[in-house]
């Protein structure tokens, strides 16, 4: 078994505009962009939450498969613990996912601004933004229900280690399944990345188009 890495993060930038009420279209949607990066903080911090609760199991994972068939009070005791961390993970996970969602809906008020951007290039170049930030929740999306579903796989996988009588072809099918399960977080986890790469990139691209002078911090 196998755990998921950090994601790639949205970048900041550093210099703050006009408030919406007095702003142009292009400052209106330098707004929304960083408020939107600001609204991912907390799936940064949900991030890391997660990695050190993957550590966690991955470590009880380990010991259990130290254990021996005579061992069957340590390996439900350790069992139980991995489980307790799962409804860790299933806390943050729903936490990571409620900061996306906040910060999806905010970037998505920048769609109604692009028709007013001043010069051809920028909403030329806002529109390539906004159709890659809405891949890259697309990508997220399916990266959220693989990881919730192995999640699942994981709880099963324990609560199978404190059964008296399970074989260890069952248990060896159920860490194929999880391991396969793994594999498909890989790939989601790839290509959100993939995406907030070129959304970083496309966004620093936009503000020049746009005339405005920010840098990434």
């Amino acid at each position: 078994m196998r755990k998921l890495g950090l994601g790639i993060l949205l970048m900041g930038s550093a210099v703050g505009l006009t408030a919406c009420n007095n702003a142009s279209p292009e400052e209106q949607v330098y707004n929304h962009l960083e408020e939107t990066v600001s609204l991912e903080s907390g799936y940064v911090e949900q991030q890391e939450s997660l990695t050190d609760l993957e550590k966690k199991e991955q470590d009880l994972y380990n010991e259990i498969l130290q254990l021996g068939t005579d061992e069957l009070d340590q390996i439900k005791s350790k069992s139980q613990e991995a489980i307790d961390l799962i409804g860790q993970r299933k806390d943050a996970l729903a936490k990571e996912k409620e900061s996306l969602d906040k910060a999806q809906a905010e970037f998505e008020e920048v769609d109604s601004i692009i028709d007013e951007l001043e010069s051809d290039d920028a909403k030329q170049k806002a529109q390539t933004l906004y159709d890659t930030m809405e891949a890259r929740y697309s990508a997220y999306d399916k990266l959220h229900e693989a990881y919730t579903k192995a999640l699942d796989e994981d709880n099963t996988l324990y609560d199978m280690f404190q059964q008296d009588d399970i074989t260890q072809d069952e248990l060896t099918s159920q860490i194929e399944k999880i391991n396969a399960g793994y594999e498909e977080i890989k790939t989601a986890n790839e290509e959100f990345n993939s995406q907030t790469e070129a959304f970083n990139e496309q966004k620093q691209q936009f503000y020049e188009a746009a005339g405005l002078n920010v840098e990434n911090e």
